[in-house]
């Protein structure tokens, strides 16, 4: 027989389950801030919208509310200035903490950018440090629009919402000063001028789903393209992880699926300066999907193995996906590279002959990206084949589950 609220029992009941069960559930769906480092220079400039005021704390009282802060370290000390009037300054203790925040929805101009939620500025490593913290969701709105094109199909931006949720969840407090960088080091994070209706839509129809492998959250990384098929995450880290393995890619859509790079025997003696004259190129070994792994450089100081990681870092090339051949350097009539005249085209595992003078490195590559872990374009392609986000998610990382944090 139940309890009513009209007895005491009943009563005594209702508060234990509100007492006890609730506060549970509040605190489980609690939102986490994250912090993102979004500045690291000598000096910075903050301002509101328009108008708009900005808060301050941990200034003078007096400027507390003020249109625009300007700081700036130099000679060991630091300085601001407020409302533009670069003609007075103020100095600030080595161990201050700015706060900076205000009630406007545009946010806080900061460089060319507005963000939403809190900017807080310290001294470290005699550079200030400038840090963004805001809710998970809401920082999650602009990481989407800022990683994938918002006219990509809505699959693809929820596929998307719940890689980088999860990426940026797996690095919550793991480091004392901050949690994230807001470039590509981390995951691309360009304020509140890169969210949009989809993008936010995209988010909001995932609210709180992360991946999951054994009930531990996965190292959700993603990539513009790889290809044709992604990489074993042992190739190209330290651990091969059971869910980040090698599967087919769907990206031969991708702008970045094919692309060549050309390099005379000058540019690359200046890259690789402390060879000398680079005389030939020789691929040790690749990875199963195509990648290379190892490189030995042929020079006339000498010569070294270096990682593929290594040659793509200083050729700025878009991956580690790539063959290499010789072309002769003609110019036709009107001055323009005579792309026929074709000599070498891949030399697989097999030494390039001597690269002369005339002659430049021809780097035939595919994909964008590490390659491991979700392709982008890849997803694009099966949203657009009518996947859902979770298919498109399952394929890519293998073995996963989607459940909320």
């Amino acid at each position: 027989m139940s309890a009513s609220p009209n007895t005491k029992s009943g009563w005594a009941i209702i508060f234990i389950a509100i007492f006890f069960v609730s506060p549970l559930k509040v605190n489980a769906a609690k939102e986490p801030i994250m912090r993102i480092l979004i500045g690291n220079d000598n000096k910075a400039r903050f301002r509101g919208d328009s108008v708009e005021n900005i808060f301050v704390k941990g200034i003078s009282s007096n400027h507390r509310r003020i249109k625009s802060l300007n700081l700036v370290y130099k000679n060991n000390q630091v300085e601001y200035a407020i409302n533009n009037n670069l003609k007075t300054w103020y100095k600030l203790p080595n161990n201050f903490n700015l706060i900076i925040s205000n009630n406007d929805k545009r946010g806080i101009w900061f460089k060319n950018r507005r963000y939403a939620g809190e900017l807080r500025v310290s001294l470290n490593d005699k550079k200030l440090k400038i840090i963004n913290h805001l809710k998970l969701e809401k920082y999650l709105k602009s990481v989407v629009g800022s990683e994938m094109p918002k006219e990509f199909p809505l699959a693809a931006l929820q596929a998307q919402a719940i890689a980088a949720r999860t990426y940026a969840l797996k690095l919550l407090d793991k480091n004392k000063l901050f949690d994230l960088h807001s470039t590509q080091a981390s995951q691309v994070y360009l304020g509140l001028e890169s969210e949009t209706a989809r993008t936010n839509r995209a988010v909001r129809s995932t609210n709180a789903q992360v991946l999951f492998y054994r009930n531990e959250l996965i190292d959700a990384v993603f990539h513009s393209s790889s290809g044709g098929r992604t990489e074993n995450s042992g190739q190209v880290w330290k651990y091969q992880l059971p869910y980040l393995k090698s599967v087919i890619d769907f990206d031969q859509n991708s702008t970045k699926y094919k692309w060549i790079n050309k390099f005379t025997s000058a540019e690359l003696e200046e890259i690789f300066s402390d060879l000398g004259e680079i005389t030939s190129i020789q691929i040790i070994n690749k990875s199963n999907t195509g990648r290379v792994l190892k490189i030995r450089l042929y020079g006339t100081n000498g010569n070294k193995f270096v990682s593929g990681k290594y040659l793509r870092k200083k050729l700025k090339l878009l991956s580690t996906k790539f063959e290499l051949g010789l072309k002769f350097n003609q110019i036709n009539q009107d001055n323009k590279l005579n792309s026929d005249n074709k000599i070498v085209e891949n030399f697989a595992l097999q030494p390039l002959p001597p690269i002369p003078v005339d002659y430049f490195l021809l780097v035939k590559g595919y994909g964008a990206g590490h390659g491991v872990g979700m392709s982008q374009w890849g997803a694009k392609s099966m949203a657009e084949r009518g996947a859902s986000f979770r298919k498109i998610l399952k394929h890519y990382y293998t073995g996963v589950q989607i459940k909320n944090y």
